[in-house]
């Protein structure tokens, strides 16, 4: 019989290995600053040419390697981590399988440069494609220095998966970023290609660290904590409830100085934020676990960023608790800013006067309903430009109201005027006493947009399906129940609003050219690394779309204006959203792809919510809007906007048939 299993030769093994350690460039650098970490370096410093496959070099001052060790550090399976492996239950090293230089120097052309302490010159090994070996002695400093070249260039499929150059690069910076903040005592520098992206001090202070990484208004922001128990012990910073992200791609957690990933310490964060924050928003955190490693197994994935522990539901109930303390202990109170270019000196209680000449105001918990600011010697501005941002707690939603213009609202100087959405160039004063709703309408648009569009395709049948019904009540100030006497009818009141905003938000981009409105005061906004990249990469579509950027520093940039269809809602805070939106979609959009992320998402933002109570005018003007759509029967996220019952169901229901 022909044998059919064989030994693989060691140039295949190491090809499949690097398939498994080394994804793209961002796994080469991953696993090239680990061993510089692990030879004891203070320095690190990183240089990338384009998307990392040209060039990408490691400089550091560790140990270095030895003349005898340097020709078997390229060989796989060869480690100084480890000698068997009980050693893993005392593990303190990033790297112990002995794979990462052996994988890269199988799809590359790689060279090391090494010199220890105790030696008067260097070492330089020379491989291609893992193969061709040449050693030569030369003069080079203390420590060593990698250099990646041609990366994938003898597995061309390979390159065909990799994404953009800004897209890879912003990995390899957030790569780059991650290992900085769980190492804040070694200085890290990334240069791409001449320009220092990333220079972190090295002097072990986290918020620093943080500040560089992630921006210094949110590590200004962070809640320091530090929490000792038996096993375990947790410290680093946490966000108060008004800084969260869409995403967890601003949540950082580190285990002895790894980076990890771990479902078990995002669902223990999670919990200790319960009822803090709303849901399906996260927190800006950055912890740093310290426990013993016979504790948890690194040794699950060949990257190591997977861990396994051993008491899960003790660890978790750790975390939880030490989030939830220190959230409390902080007693973060709701604020009201007004975003400056300035910030502010002092999060402190203002007086009266301090407030006229101040950009920051903090109120006590009893400010939430109502809020009186006088404003007698200071110039009004128009909504479009006044970016007021009120965080209160999270179940303190105040509820967004809506009126039919049939009704007549009456109001005193002190009476709150429900939130409208004004055209761009409006101004109503504090001292107007004009009737809003007696106006024309071409002047004021009331929350649900009744206008008719000459343009729009109304679809005949689903307009005679909802134009001869009408309202009967409002079920968990979520559904409104109607009928026409034949059928019963319950439509969900957030995806129905939320379908006619997306409609004519729709209807205004395609119509009008992308006109900005310039903001009176531009706003600074900090980014990630990674964010940079995306806003980088996606300007000139942000552009298109009406927004006007401009670099002011490094990785801050002015907003200096918005779409005019962004209406009155905190623009900055709209497309940091967006950029983490983009992020989250892992590949290249296009220009119809953002405008549509970006249409949804002030749809939803301008849509009654759930547990929005309604008056019989409001739900009868809902569904007349809906009736207008070419799509009343979902979202834009295509959730049903209502479901029916006929009067046979019913009787079914009754045994009436």
């Amino acid at each position: 019989m022909t044998p059919v299993i064989h030994i693989l030769d060691a140039h295949s093994a190491n090809q499949i290995s690097a398939g498994e350690v080394v994804e793209r460039p961002a796994s080469v650098v991953k696993e090239l600053v680990e061993n510089s970490i692990d030879s004891g370096a203070k320095h690190i410093d990183i240089t990338i040419e384009g998307n990392g496959v040209p060039l990408i070099r490691v400089r550091d001052d560790g140990s270095g390697i030895g003349i005898t060790d340097l020709p078997l550090a390229v060989i796989r399976h060869a480690t100084s981590k480890i000698s068997q492996i009980e050693d893993l239950n005392h593990l303190q090293t990033l790297g112990f399988r002995g794979e990462a230089l052996p994988s890269i120097a199988s799809v590359s052309h790689l060279e090391i440069s090494s010199r220890p302490v105790d030696e008067a010159a260097g070492l330089s090994l020379t491989l291609h494609g893992g193969e061709e070996a040449e050693l030569k002695e030369i003069g080079c400093p203390v420590g060593t220095s990698v250099t990646v070249r041609d990366l994938f260039y003898n597995t061309p499929a390979r390159l065909k998966f990799l994404k953009s150059t800004p897209t890879e690069f912003g990995l390899i910076s957030d790569t780059i970023g991650r290992i900085a903040l769980a190492h804040p005592d070694i200085a890290f520098s990334l240069t791409h290609p001449q320009q220092v992206v990333l220079q972190t001090t090295g002097r072990g202070d986290l918020r620093e660290a943080i500040g560089t990484v992630l921006g210094y208004d949110i590590a200004r922001q962070l809640i320091p904590i530090n929490e000792q128990q038996e096993k375990w012990h947790l410290a680093g910073f946490i966000s108060p409830p008004n800084l969260v992200r869409s995403s967890k791609q601003a949540q950082f957690f580190m285990i002895n100085g790894r980076i990890v990933r771990s479902p078990i310490l995002s669902r223990a964060l999670a919990e200790g934020y319960h009822t803090l924050i709303p849901v399906k928003l996260h927190p800006v955190v950055v912890l740093h676990l310290t426990v013993s490693p016979s504790d948890y197994d690194v040794n699950v994935h060949p990257t190591k960023m997977d861990v396994r522990f051993k008491e899960e539901q003790a660890l978790t109930q750790f975390i939880r608790e030490t989030v939830y303390r220190g959230l409390i202990k902080s007693k973060p109170l709701p604020s009201i800013q007004i975003k400056s270019s300035i910030p502010p000196k002092s999060q402190v209680p203002l007086t009266l006067a301090e407030v006229q000449n101040s950009k920051s105001l903090t109120l006590s918990p009893s400010s939430y309903k109502k809020i009186d600011i006088c404003e007698s010697e200071a110039p009004s501005l128009p909504d479009t430009h006044s970016k007021l941002s009120y965080k209160p707690h999270a179940y303190e939603q105040s509820k967004i109201k809506f009126t039919n213009q049939t009704e007549i609202l009456h109001k005193s100087p002190d009476t709150v005027v429900p939130d409208l959405k004004m055209p761009a160039s409006s101004e109503i004063h504090k001292d107007d006493q004009i009737n809003l709703y007696q106006r024309e309408p071409e002047t004021v648009k009331d929350y649900l947009d009744i206008q008719e569009s000459s343009t729009a395709q109304i679809d005949a049948e689903s307009t005679e399906s909802l134009s001869h019904m009408w309202p009967l009540t409002q079920l968990f100030n979520t559904y409104i129940l109607a009928t026409d006497g034949k059928v019963l009818i319950m439509i969900d009141q957030h995806a129905a609003h939320e379908r006619v905003n997306y409609e004519r938000l729709l209807r205004e981009f395609r119509q009008a050219e992308q006109a900005s409105q310039t903001l009176l005061i531009p706003l600074p906004m900090e980014f990630s690394l990674q964010e940079e990249q995306v806003l980088i990469e996606n300007l000139w579509i942000l552009n298109e779309m009406g927004f006007i950027i401009e670099q002011f520093g490094s990785r801050t940039y002015l907003l200096r204006g918005v779409p005019v269809q962004t209406g009155s809602f905190q623009a900055d805070d709209l497309l940091r959203q967006f950029i983490e939106e983009v992020l989250l979609k892992n590949s290249p959009p296009t220009f119809d792809k953002i405008l549509e992320e970006w249409i949804y998402m002030l749809a939803c933002k301008e849509s009654i919510k759930a547990k929005d109570s309604l008056s019989l005018p409001e739900m009868e003007q809902l569904m007349a809007s809906l009736s207008r759509t070419e799509n009343p029967y979902t979202c834009p996220h295509g959730r049903p906007t209502m479901v029916t019952m006929t009067r046979s169901e019913l009787e079914k229901r009754f045994y009436r048939t």
